[in-house]
């Protein structure tokens, strides 16, 4: 529904857009519409057709004037031409065919039929502020405009510019989807007037220059810009005050094309007043023109940075870095791939208060699961910075609102604990133990600290924030990944020297490892990120490590039981298997109960399970006599047992570990893919 001026502008946005693979995002659900008939709804076709002339849709939808919204207009870019598409209910060559889901992703999201993303010649960017009842309206009159067979040429872009999916850079960095606001403390006319200029009539596509990459600048916002020869003038409302208009002119002028004493229309702005603004009501047109007089200063940056917790350099580079390595699979605004990526936008994985699970899924990648595919490590592609970076960048984007608590000595610490081989591999059927080098101040493990810490795990000492502690005070101010490498030095010939299997060995040191880098990775988080406050497992990638509580001493808090802290199925399973025991339990009942529960549930996550059981038994323990501090004990004992159990199992080989639909349950999240 664009005009063809100023397309040659739109389009710059392929210039420095990321071309990344072919493909397509899956076109957006939402409820089917089903506009009433015509004859009983006359007046919501007619109110249709006025805001398509409002929106000066029937000019760039028409090649031939004997085919209106036929399409065929070719516009004129500097990579080649682009033809606009034929929007007559058409069945072949139209839109005939198309759901109201389908026309409103179109409009408002830049994302045809098909999936492919619409070339910013269409000002779905403006258009994405359009109401849903204006929506229904347009629907209502677009499906009844009659079918004009046409097929329009082929568009003459040249390679890379014809690759669709390069828009995923414009869309990321500067595409805002939300609808339009009312603001505050203006008259209803005035907010009427910002409809129509900002989102129906999309008055600063012409009216603004633009960036590198096509897009408008926020800080020249109706500033004037060059369309195809022609200077679309400043409008902003100082320069309309100094140019002596007033409200009477500029009235006139946008109903007729021409004010006494102050100049007549020409060029590409005779069109929009003879195909559009000159259809609007006087009522409509004085509202623009209110709007115009007082038009708000224009913003610094773009909507989506603006709307971002993040530090403007963090920003950009962050969401460069989204761009480069995540929007192929995850596409624009985190809205993934339907079955085969998940969203990234509002799954709980992402926003969860312990950040430590997208971190790991950075770092480690994800297995194949279910109908999800294999997720890449970006381990040796992205430093420690960048990890947090981009970690933080996705759990504040697109609607997200967890926290950016993410640092890049937490990803160190993470980090470290791909230095554990996987099992299976040579070195873990081996059972090599990681070298042990470096010297104080260096970044490697202090051999010395290793060493005494090696000897007093030999002698029972289990006490991971103990050990750290030691650690940091032998070898002097270590980063966060030599400790945890250190931890797991010392660890390592002590599990070697025992008589369990060679795999068992392996998930042991593996948990060891795990526990160390949450040890750590939390002393860097300024701010509380534990969403229960009782012992509890959280999912890192495919695995999961026990939270232990800050306090030992308060009272039991356990989760409802209503779903949200774990999928209610495994709740009701675990209630049943725990039964009525009478605390403490024994270590090995505690194993059988939870790798019973685990096997029983195929397609759970090992963390889901376990805290299912923490859940359950935490009730059970809240019911008994004594003290506080036994309670949190007998809760701990077994919270320690379950986790220890389910860390020590072989890995599934194929478990669904990212919803396509998550509930919104932080706690009982699934690592995100990128």
């Amino acid at each position: 529904m664009a005009r063809a001026s100023g397309v040659s502008r739109r389009i710059a946005a392929l210039a420095a857009a990321t071309f990344l693979c072919a493909g397509a995002p899956a076109v957006a659900q939402m409820a089917t519409y089903q506009v009433p008939d015509a004859a009983k709804d006359a007046d919501l076709v007619a109110r249709g057709e006025y805001l398509a002339k409002a929106a000066d849709c029937m000019p760039c939808h028409t090649g031939d004037k004997a085919k209106p919204f036929a399409g065929g207009l070719g516009l004129n870019t500097p990579f080649g031409v682009i033809y606009s598409p034929n929007i007559t209910s058409d069945r072949s060559t139209g839109i005939g065919l198309w759901t109201y889901a389908e026309f409103v992703d179109a409009v408002r999201n830049g994302i045809r039929k098909d999936g492919a993303y619409l070339y910013p010649a269409m000002p779905f960017d403006a258009y994405a502020q359009i109401s849903d009842d204006d929506m229904k309206a347009l629907w209502a009159y677009v499906r009844r405009i009659p079918p004009i067979p046409n097929t329009p040429p082929a568009n003459g872009l040249a390679f890379p510019f014809n690759v669709r999916l390069g828009m995923l850079a414009w869309r990321e960095l500067f595409f805002d989807d939300s609808r339009f606001t009312p603001t505050a403390g203006k008259s209803a006319e005035w907010n009427r007037g910002a409809y129509l200029v900002n989102a129906l009539g999309h008055c600063g596509d012409c009216h603004t220059p633009r960036n590198i990459m096509g897009a408008t600048r926020g800080k020249a916002h109706f500033l004037g810009a060059d369309v195809d020869g022609f200077w679309a003038p400043d409008i902003a409302t100082a320069a309309l005050k100094k140019d002596g208009w007033t409200a009477d002119t500029l009235s006139t002028f946008l109903k007729t094309g021409s004010a006494p004493g102050k100049t007549s229309v020409f060029g590409p702005m005779a069109e929009v007043v003879h195909d559009s603004l000159g259809f609007l009501t006087d009522a409509d047109r004085a509202a623009i023109v209110t709007y115009l007089f007082d038009s708000p200063p224009p913003r610094d940056v773009p909507a989506p940075q603006a709307a971002s917790p993040l530090p403007a350099a963090v920003y950009s580079r962050a969401a460069a870095l989204y761009v480069d390595n995540c929007a192929v699979c995850h596409m624009d605004k985190g809205a993934g791939r339907g079955d085969t990526v998940p969203a990234l936008a509002g799954n709980p994985a992402v926003v969860a208060a312990e950040p430590y699970n997208i971190v790991m899924a950075v770092l480690g990648g994800l297995p194949t699961g279910g109908t999800y595919g294999a997720m890449p490590s970006f381990a040796g592609r992205l430093d420690d910075q960048q990890v947090a970076d981009l970690a933080n960048y996705v759990r504040t984007s697109w609607g997200n609102t967890a926290a950016p608590n993410v640092t890049a000595s937490m990803v160190a610490a993470w980090r470290a604990t791909a230095h554990v081989p996987d099992y299976g591999t040579q070195a873990a059927s081996a059972f090599t133990c990681p070298d042990v080098g470096g010297a104080p101040g260096s970044d490697g493990p202090d051999p010395k600290a290793v060493a005494a810490l090696s000897a007093m795990m030999a002698g029972g000492q289990r006490s991971i924030p103990m050990m750290v502690d030691a650690y940091n005070a032998a070898s002097g101010n270590s980063g966060t990944g030599a400790v945890v490498d250190a931890l797991t030095a010392a660890y390592c010939p002590v599990v070697a020297r025992s008589d369990a299997p060679l795999w068992q060995k392996y998930a042991e040191l593996r948990r060891f490892t795990l526990q160390a880098a949450l040890e750590v990775s939390r002393r860097t988080v300024s701010g509380p990120v534990d969403t229960q406050s009782i012992a509890w497992a959280l999912p890192v990638g495919p695995g999961l490590v026990l939270k232990e509580p800050k306090s030992l001493v308060g009272k039991l808090a356990c989760p409802a039981d209503d779903g949200k802290a774990v999928p209610a199925d495994l709740s009701a399973a675990a209630t049943k298997a725990l039964g009525t025991p009478k605390p403490p339990m024994a270590g090995d009942a505690v194993s059988t109960l939870a790798t019973t529960l685990y096997q029983q549930n195929p397609k759970a996550r090992a963390a889901d399970v376990a805290n299912a059981l923490i859940a359950s038994y935490c009730r059970v323990v809240a019911a008994q006599p004594g003290t506080v501090a036994d309670q949190n004990e007998l809760l701990n004992g077994f919270a320690g047992q379950v986790v220890q159990a389910l860390q020590l199992l072989p890995p599934r080989k194929s478990v669904v570990e990212v919803p396509a639909r998550p509930a919104p349950a932080p706690a009982a999240a699934a690592p995100a893919r990128k």
